[in-house]
């Protein structure tokens, strides 16, 4: 039996809805039903009469719902409870950070808080965006770092998720140099360029298509390579294959030592903010020193 199951029934003696109930538990209504199915064929009875509408919890589901309802609290009560006493007496911050942030940013900006606070023991996962909302929001991460821009929707309950601008970033576009050590590519000319792009659901998917739209370029590029990550579609420019719309810390090296080159005008670049996230759930002393620092250097 999974605790997920368990919970799905609790939605299910909630909504009295198959539909309602799935939306709830944000999954699929027929992985919904096989999963209350599950269950039913787990306590070896039925758990609700499908005969009236909504549906209504069996005898047998009645006498189970206290016990599931202990059971998913006891479960959730050990988890937090024990991934509460390992943190404190690890005092380690646990980071989770777009992975272009994660290699271009963290490394440089957790030297300069160390500076201040002293040495600072952390963990860092790298993940795509929802990745990394799915990490604050579910309190398996102390902070989140993330791009932030108007135009892309983030987390907007800063009640239970403040956040903090660190840093600024700008969307530049680049191309790799050529055999005479210029930009291989120009967005000056009438021909097409060929575009190296992120997925289109993606946060620098979504401000990339800005800048094309600020700069009436859509017409100018032909995208023929897509890939999520900041860093591949860097090594894809680099490697001749296009143009790249890149966060402006990502190349700063390349930029610096000429292996890329900037080929965006100012009017269709995009500055872009660099958040700290929290949720207030999470508290410790190390947590807070951390957090108080952030918000001030």
């Amino acid at each position: 039996m999974e605790i997920d199951w368990l919970e799905d029934f609790l939605a299910l003696s909630a909504a009295g809805v198959f539909a309602r109930a799935a939306d709830a538990r944000n999954i699929s209504q027929s992985a919904f039903t096989r999963r209350i199915k599950n269950l039913e064929n787990w306590t070896g009875t039925p758990l609700f009469d499908r005969s009236v509408h909504p549906v209504e919890l069996t005898a047998a589901g009645r006498a189970f719902k206290q016990t599931a309802i202990d059971t998913v609290a006891a479960l959730k009560q050990s988890k937090s409870d024990i991934r509460g006493l390992s943190r404190q007496e690890a005092s380690v911050l646990d980071f989770v950070a777009l992975h272009t942030l994660a290699i271009s940013f963290f490394p440089a900006w957790l030297m300069r808080m160390s500076s201040h606070l002293g040495p600072i023991k952390s963990r860092l996962v790298a993940e795509n965006f929802s990745g990394c909302a799915e990490a604050i929001l579910c309190g398996s991460a102390d902070f989140m770092l993330c791009y932030h821009h108007p135009a892309v929707p983030t987390i907007s309950d800063e009640n239970r998720y403040p956040s903090s601008t660190i840093a600024k970033d700008r969307i530049i576009a680049v191309s790799s140099a050529g055999a005479d050590g210029r930009a291989k590519f120009s967005l000056e000319g009438d021909d097409p360029v060929p575009l190296l792009s992120y997925s289109p659901d993606t946060f620098l998917g979504r401000v990339s298509q800005v800048c094309l739209e600020r700069g009436n370029l859509s017409s100018k590029v032909d995208p023929i390579y897509e890939n999520s990550v900041a860093e591949a579609l860097k090594s894809a420019c680099l490697a001749g294959l296009g143009i790249a719309f890149l966060p402006e810390g990502a190349a700063e090296r390349e930029l610096k030592v000429g292996t890329l080159h900037k080929i965006s005008r100012p009017e269709f670049e995009l500055v872009i903010d660099i958040k700290l996230y929290r949720s207030i759930e999470r508290s410790r002393a190390e947590l807070e020193r951390f957090w108080m620092l952030a918000q001030n250097l």
